[in-house]
């Protein structure tokens, strides 16, 4: 389980995490939705370990990260909106960087995000949409237990986009725990639970006919 307690972020005089707390459980996807600058990436920062928090606590099925940062590494696998990959290698150097030629799943994660036909082509000269489908293939070497998606589909087509959440139904079904930052309506209908961040608060937006009406009202 993914439980995050009171977490608080401020600069200065200003707060942009309040007090936030919510837990998920295994084989459970959650979108964060919110407005540009309310707080997502900040989160998503401080639950992967590359930022701190003011305050609060955080837990990966009953082991604290902020005392042992191995947890970090042993639990998470995070895809931040920049994507994270070194422009002027290829893409199979990018993959043995980040460890995945040495995971079992080393053959399924390149056929699954149709990587083959372009493993020799330098990642400056990829598209958006190849890079972001590298960038969860990367993240995903040690198949961590929790996923930290920071907007992943930004950038790719249609037929990525499904072919993103088609895997990221597979993960969960597998007991994988997903948390989703992101604006898209269809990845937000796919998730089981929305979490809504505004002016540093979250709150639960109840999944039913109406969720994305709600939505609409708070983003107002």
């Amino acid at each position: 389980m993914l439980e995050v307690s009171n977490i608080s972020k401020k600069y200065g005089s200003r707060t942009i995490l309040n007090n936030i707390s919510f837990s998920i459980n295994p084989g459970e996807r959650v979108a964060i939705v919110g407005r540009n600058g309310c707080g997502k990436t900040t989160l998503m920062q401080i639950l992967s370990g590359s930022m701190k928090a003011s305050e609060g606590s955080i837990s990966f099925f009953g082991h604290n990260p902020l005392k042992n940062k191995k947890y970090f590494r042993e639990y998470i696998g995070y895809v931040p909106q920049e994507i994270p990959l070194l422009p002027e290698l290829t893409v199979i150097d990018n993959l043995k960087l980040w460890g995945v030629n040495t995971c079992p799943n080393y053959k399924y994660i390149v056929e699954r995000f149709e990587l083959s036909s372009i493993m020799k082509m330098e990642v400056r000269k990829l598209s958006g949409g190849m890079k972001r489908r590298l960038a969860i293939a990367c993240a995903i070497a040690t198949w961590p237990p929790i996923l930290l998606l920071d907007e992943p589909t930004t950038a790719l087509d249609i037929y990525y986009k499904e072919n993103i959440q088609e895997w990221l139904l597979e993960y969960k079904n597998l007991n994988g725990i997903v948390l989703v930052s992101t604006h898209e309506e269809a990845e937000i209908v796919a998730c089981d639970r929305c979490l809504f961040l505004k002016d540093g608060k979250i709150q639960e937006v109840e999944k039913n006919d109406e969720m994305m009406d709600n939505i609409r009202r708070l983003l107002k």
